[in-house]
């Protein structure tokens, strides 16, 4: 019985916490996400210079007479992962 009174007592506290530096926080920061982090972005444009993709239209999914027909080239031989994929995934930092 003493464990559960404390437990409702550190939730009042941290409510009442939340509620104080929620009130404080008047400033509202009017900057884009762009704007606010930047190096995510040049991340991003910098990836989106080198990668190598093709685009699918619509038409070409109505055409499609499976699910998985994006997956296959123009031969309906399917394309598998690429060998690569490490060293891609070390250059372009994901892990």
């Amino acid at each position: 019985m003493p464990l559960i009174i404390l437990g409702i007592i550190v939730v009042i506290g941290i409510v009442i916490y939340a509620l104080v530096k929620y009130g404080q926080s008047e400033e509202k920061d009017t900057r884009t996400v762009r704007e606010r982090y930047p190096h995510v972005f040049e991340k991003f444009d910098q990836m989106k210079k080198g990668a190598n993709y093709t685009v699918i239209d619509d038409e070409d999914e109505d055409e499609a007479e499976d699910g998985n027909a994006k997956y296959r080239d123009e031969d309906g031989h399917t394309l598998h992962f690429p060998d690569d994929a490490e060293i891609e995934k070390r250059k372009r930092n994901i892990h």
